[in-house]
């Protein structure tokens, strides 16, 4: 695959993963940016890698599936701390506590009878 159809086929991937999230067809979202997350990986691109796992942590955080979004988060800051990607790791540190919070929020009550 030549530079040129790599790069068309992230567009294409994160056009189709956007259009989903617009559309809150999240499964279908997580999985063109998984498709391209695991095209990023084969070819060593960690800055695209970061922007996807981003992308997924911001799909899973609107599912309200709060672990989901932290592990991707997670992920994302471990690879913008490798490329140092200073702004980059300082949305993802908000997104994190966001989502801490979210957490935290939504956690039931011990003891407490539904």
């Amino acid at each position: 695959m030549d530079n040129k159809t790599v790069a068309q086929t992230f567009v294409h991937l994160n056009q189709m993963a956007m259009q989903e999230v617009r559309e809150e067809n999240y499964e279908k979202a997580i999985y063109y940016f998984t498709q391209s997350l695991v095209l990023e990986e084969k070819l060593g691109m960690r800055e695209q890698m970061a922007e996807s796992f981003h992308n997924l942590a911001n799909t899973y955080l609107l599912m309200k599936d709060y672990e989901q979004a932290l592990r991707k988060v997670k992920m994302a800051l471990i690879l913008r701390h490798q490329t140092g990607q200073k702004d980059e790791q300082l949305k993802l540190e908000n997104l994190e506590e966001h989502i801490n919070e979210m957490m935290t929020e939504n956690k039931p009550m011990e003891g407490v009878e539904k």
